[in-house]
């Protein structure tokens, strides 16, 4: 009597361990799942986040003429712009609910989800010197008092823990008044004492080559309280962009690519 009392009370217990794991964990990532969403970037790209995975829709694809007259989020620059419908016809045009036509600048970021995706607001601060940015010139066998075509830095709360960090631009491509030897485009972010590089391009000055890149968006893209960045970058005249959201990768240490484009 006593061992099936006793085996009944294990039962009992694994029953209910395991129905508090579904509840804190099981019923938590059936949420995540249901989770979608779709990024513009601009008229380049096409990103769509479902069953927490991550693709890309090309104007040729069926599903691209879908999203037409649905509403976005347009964002320019870090600052929300307004609610939106858009309509694609080889760019996006945009429309208010009256669809009445309104002008957005085509670096533009549009999002449309079934959740509240967070945005953050923020400001590039240009520089003049900074320890880190000599250290990584260092590093990569550049001149430390190298001339700059792009040289700004973001404070931001990446993962919400309360301190800072800084989220850094540096680029000489496309010099118009010097000519370095090298040109490089890195971008790189300061957590704690560490520092993880996002892009790095260092190549021989052939003459308006190289890519310069700029943060479009800072974002809780997968909605898990943690910002994605997503960072686009420029051949000369805008010929051709490539656009790559990041992850804080935590078991790694280390950022990912989670989608890019092309």
């Amino acid at each position: 009597m006593i061992k099936k009392r006793t085996y009944i009370i294990l039962i009992l217990i694994m029953v209910i361990f395991f129905g508090l794991t579904y509840i804190f964990l099981g019923s938590d990532n059936l949420k995540r799942r249901k989770y979608e969403s779709t990024i513009l970037v601009g008229n380049n790209s096409t990103f769509v986040y479902q069953n927490q995975k991550w693709s890309r829709l090309y104007n040729d694809n069926s599903e691209f003429k879908n999203l037409n007259w649905k509403e976005f989020d347009v964002y320019s620059g870090g600052e929300k712009l307004g609610e939106y419908l858009l309509w694609y016809d080889t760019k996006w045009y945009a429309f208010d609910k009256n669809r009445k036509a309104k002008i957005i600048n085509d670096d533009f970021i549009g999002i449309n989800t079934n959740y509240e995706m967070k945005v953050l607001s923020y400001k590039e601060e240009s520089f003049t010197s900074s320890d880190y940015v000599t250290q990584i010139l260092s590093e990569n066998k550049l001149p430390t008092n190298s001339q700059f075509t792009a040289n700004y830095k973001i404070d931001l709360d990446i993962d919400e823990d309360g301190i800072l960090e800084e989220l850094y631009v540096i680029s000489n491509v496309f010099p118009m008044d010097f000519s370095p030897n090298k040109l490089f485009s890195i971008v790189f972010l300061v957590k704690g004492d560490n520092i993880y590089y996002l892009y790095k391009d260092i190549r021989d000055n052939k003459s308006f080559n190289g890519c310069k890149p700029h943060i479009q968006s800072i974002l809780d893209a997968d909605n898990d309280n943690n910002y994605e960045i997503l960072l686009s970058c420029n051949e000369y005249s805008n010929s051709s962009q490539t656009d790559i959201l990041y992850k804080y990768d935590l078991e790694k240490d280390e950022f990912k690519i989670l989608i890019s484009y092309p």
